[in-house]
């Protein structure tokens, strides 16, 4: 048997944190089995559904690297195909039109509570045999009365339900839309879908679905309801897959690892390539307990995964960002020397690039602790020394840049900081940056002496 599990998202404007997850947990099962991945858009909400949201869908699941098999399914172009079903099932006595008002409806759930404390459609029409000429309807399907429904789920174990306590649910709505409870049974049958992985707050729905597939002759996949994931109603801003990318500036695989821990577990391991997640997730070993989300941990999580990841990872995730703060690069051997110094301190892809614009923009001022600190009487001399030094290399690498640097400190009889933090300074406008050999060398041998002698003229008025 080939897996084919769905994500089957609707449309809403954004991709909430815990849809991400779910799409990840099917997504790495279907990789695992060697099986597909199916994106279907539950797209029959017209009030709520724009093509913007469709596409923010898309985007998301790009970005994560989550691609999916074959075509898109898109309820709204299937219809028809829902109407054919309600039919065959109102035909074959499993299925029922009801005229009652949404009045009377609240009416009886009412009077329902009052003594069973428990509110059920009363099945006023159950048995009407009610015809299409029977005014504004929606169409029911009949729940068994007796008895238990019972499911294994690979998640949560063995669950059941007294039927008593389930609805007569609404198949399709007035407006001849159908519902998420028997579109998604039509839908996964159209698709084989073998394996429905998705939350925990989908499992009362689960009872209702398995007795529209056997209303329909047909059995049901396997069901894994994952945990729910506590503390993102918590935290402030959007949890979203879009802020995490954007505002917080994190990999797909630092997001990706942090969410498939919240839930899945192997051994006491923390870090793990996508190859890796790929080869040891099984929906099997997601735990039955609630994820605790705790957005320090994903930032820790996201800082380890930038230290490992491909460095042309890197730069595909970066160049966008450059762009964006008014700087064209491209991804090659200068590019990727660049990242590799500068993801050694930054924690995530943001700071890479704000923290790197030194390369290409002199400091308009200069960080007044820093100045304080490693400016003094002599600063100007010093400065201007070694911008002469500098002048001097003809072969500009490192080593020479280096050179340059310890001749200043031992014709000065000073320790190397005592050069490289007015260097610094002098150069990103702060004493904190990357290796300073290194920062001499992005800079470039003009621009460097350019800026030695700016920042040579301001110690010297500043003293």
């Amino acid at each position: 048997m080939t897996v084919r599990v769905r994500f089957a998202p609707s449309p809403t404007g954004f991709m909430h944190l815990g849809n991400a997850r779910t799409a990840l947990f099917n997504w790495l099962y279907a990789r695992h089995m060697g099986g597909e991945f199916i994106l279907r858009i539950e797209d029959t909400d017209r009030t709520r559904h724009t093509e913007a949201a469709v596409q923010v869908i898309y985007d998301s699941l790009k970005w994560m690297g989550l691609n999916w098999d074959g075509p898109v399914l898109r309820q709204s172009e299937r219809l028809d195909i829902y109407h054919q079903v309600a039919e065959q099932l109102i035909a074959e006595g499993k299925a029922y039109r009801c005229n009652c008002t949404r009045e009377e409806l609240e009416a009886k759930k009412e009077a329902m509570k009052e003594t069973t404390n428990h509110a059920c459609y009363d099945g006023t029409c159950r048995e009407k045999g009610l015809g299409p000429d029977c005014g504004e309807h929606v169409i029911r399907f009949k729940m068994p009365k007796e008895g238990e429904s019972t499911f294994d789920d690979l998640i949560q174990g063995t669950i059941t339900k007294s039927y008593k306590d389930l609805d007569d649910f609404i198949m399709v709505r007035s407006d001849g839309m159908p519902t998420y409870q028997f579109a998604v049974v039509v839908d996964d049958l159209a698709l084989q879908i073998t394996h429905v992985i998705r939350g925990a707050d989908h499992i009362d729905n689960t009872h209702c679905q398995i007795a529209l597939y056997r209303a329909l002759g047909k059995e049901p996949p396997r069901f894994g309801h994952a945990p729910r994931i506590d503390g993102l109603s918590k935290r402030k801003g959007s949890p979203s897959v879009e802020y995490y990318r954007e505002a917080l500036g994190l990999l797909p695989e630092g997001l990706n690892n942090y969410i498939a821990r919240l839930g899945w577990s192997h051994g006491d391991d923390e870090i793990f390539s996508t190859e890796e997640l790929i080869k040891l997730f099984d929906i099997k070993d997601v735990n039955r307990s609630n994820g605790e989300f705790d957005e320090e941990k994903l930032k820790w999580v996201n800082e380890q995964q930038m230290r490992i990841v491909p460095i042309e990872r890197i730069a595909e995730h970066t160049i966008p960002r450059y762009e964006k703060a008014g700087v064209k690069v491209v991804a090659g051997e200068w590019l990727f020397k660049l990242l590799e110094m500068m993801r050694k301190r930054a924690h995530n892809l943001n700071e890479i690039v704000t923290d790197s614009l030194f390369i290409w923009h002199a400091p308009e001022a200069y960080d007044p602790s820093s100045v304080s600190k490693h400016f003094n009487a002599d600063t100007p001399a010093l400065l201007r020394d070694l911008k002469a030094e500098i002048a001097k290399i003809d072969d500009w690498t490192e080593a020479n840049i280096e050179a340059a640097f310890t001749k200043i400190a031992t014709d000065r009889g000073l320790k190397m900081g005592k050069v490289a933090q007015p260097a610094r300074t002098a150069i990103v406008g702060i004493a904190m940056s990357p290796g300073i050999y290194e920062v001499v060398w992005f800079v470039g041998k003009d621009e460097v002496c350019a800026r030695l002698e700016k920042a040579a003229a301001f110690a010297e008025n500043a003293h």
